[in-house]
């Protein structure tokens, strides 16, 4: 059957003509447009809008870890200005540090120390053997590092108990490792036979 397009222009006019109608209604037209504004705006909220929200989002994040940042700065600023303060207020004796534990061996002064330490307390320092020390150029091995040292005193019990207290309170680290009495002479007199052990940094010797 051949399509006629004037019959069929014919019979589907009143539903056109129905639909003008029906869009001409007032309620029919403002529904129509509100649901063309909202059609709009999603179309703008997805491709426009929503590209402005990510970004400010995006935004709003680095501020809050540069705030985070910079907090965490401050803290570093004010632990380092107390450390300054405490630095400052210790800075004076300081130099105990380097009389406790040398940058080099420095023997021949702790032997001289010692043997002040003797005459102070009325004994008297007999001899001081101390481990081998490259006395010059560098040390075999750099840090920490220990001198093994043996010495004997003679005198009085008192004073040579005395002398071997303050061994305990001198400025430069003496570790002793052990100790004894031997009869001298005569009964007042006796011999204290220390072994120990001293310690500095490794720098090079004297």
């Amino acid at each position: 059957m051949a399509f006629n397009w004037q019959t069929e222009f014919y019979r589907y006019r009143h539903y056109f003509l129905n639909i003008r109608r029906f869009y001409q209604q007032r309620r029919v037209r403002v529904y129509t447009e509100i649901v063309l504004t909202l059609l709009t705006t999603s179309f703008f909220l997805f491709f426009a809008i929503k590209p402005t929200l990510v970004t400010i989002a995006a935004l709003i994040k680095e501020i809050k870890d540069k705030r985070m940042v910079a907090q965490k700065l401050g803290e570093k600023i004010n632990s380092l200005s107390t450390a300054q303060n405490e630095y400052f207020a210790i800075e004076k004796d300081l130099y105990l540090i380097d009389q406790a534990l040398p940058k080099d061996s420095q023997i021949s002064l702790l032997v001289r120390q010692l043997e002040f330490l003797a005459f102070a307390h009325g004994v008297s320092l007999e001899r001081v053997q101390y481990s081998t020390l490259k006395l010059k150029g560098k040390p075999e091995k750099e840090g920490f590092q220990e001198i093994e040292f043996k010495m004997a005193l003679t005198g009085g019990y008192r004073n040579l108990k005395n002398f071997l207290g303050s061994l305990n309170n001198f400025r430069r680290i003496i570790y002793v490792e052990g100790f004894n009495f031997k009869k001298g002479k005569s009964e007042e007199i006796l011999t204290l036979n220390i072994s120990g052990k001293t310690f500095f940094l490794g720098g090079k010797n004297e």
